[in-house]
């Protein structure tokens, strides 16, 4: 293993993980994370990896993945920060 950290449990049962970490681990909001425990009471949490979906697509291979972020909000940013920046060339 690597590092060790100690974490609580928040009051709704979850762990806060220290921004560093995440970020070096490139966990983002809505991956799924697995504990896994042994016989010695030693738990391990770790990033639930799948193999992607390979569909064959009128011959082209293609893989078939979920967005792990709402499309919806990720769409409503994108045109938010375009609407900025054509407002703020107006202002020019």
């Amino acid at each position: 293993m690597g590092q060790t950290i100690e974490v609580s449990i928040d009051n709704h049962g979850g762990i806060l993980l220290p921004q560093e970490l995440k970020n070096r681990l490139g966990l983002l909001p809505g991956m799924t994370m697995v504990v896994e425990e042994d016989d010695e009471e030693r738990v391990c949490l770790r990033v639930r990896t799948e193999s992607p979906e390979l569909v064959d697509k009128q011959g082209i291979i293609v893989v078939r993945a979920e967005s792990s972020e709402d499309l919806t909000n990720v769409t409503r940013r994108a045109r938010d920060r375009r609407v900025s920046d054509l407002l703020q060339r107006a202002d020019r």
